[in-house]
């Protein structure tokens, strides 16, 4: 049976506001030092500030936007890196529980977090952060989970009682 793509995107450039809210502050700032410190002999190298605050943002959205999560109708996958491209797989009958989060700044600007709890001890938690709520990804997540699951014959237990570490009553 192939597999088919439910989703493929990015998280939202509002992920990396801070960088570009610096690279905008950083220009003005720059020219205003210039002006005032020129007669004091600081010549433009007052501008690298402008410039490192430019390669930081710009390595910033590079990296977001390398980052790419595909959803497929039996695995999740996330492809990370620039220079070197790491995809780690998710197979989602092995997905627990799903946790959407939604601060007010991310509720305004119609993104949630999404938290992805499994079973697999490599990747115990994936966050799939500032993604679009309209996608409406949590519920298409579920239900491509409950399908796998039913498709391999899968089930997940919780296990009740005593864990490793937990004090007992020592009979």
């Amino acid at each position: 049976m192939s597999e088919d793509t439910i989703w493929k995107g990015t998280s939202s450039q509002w992920k990396n506001w801070k960088a570009f809210a610096l690279l905008v502050a950083s220009v003005p700032a720059s020219i205003a030092l210039h002006l005032r410190l020129q007669e004091q002999g600081v010549g433009p190298w007052i501008y690298l500030f402008v410039l490192v605050a430019g390669l930081w943002a710009l390595w910033k959205w590079a990296l977001l936007r390398s980052t790419v999560f595909h959803l497929t109708n039996e695995r999740l996958l996330t492809t990370s890196g620039i220079l070197t491209k790491v995809t780690n797989t998710l197979e989602l009958y092995r997905i627990r529980d799903l946790q959407v989060v939604q601060p007010l700044m991310l509720r305004l600007l119609g993104l949630q977090n999404i938290a992805i709890f499994t079973s697999d001890a490599s990747t115990a938690e994936v966050p799939l952060r500032f993604v679009h709520a309209s996608l409406n990804l949590p519920d298409r997540i579920r239900q491509c989970v409950e399908a796998c699951r039913t498709k391999k014959n899968v089930r997940m237990m919780d296990v009740v009682g005593e864990q490793p570490g937990d004090v007992g009553t020592g009979e």
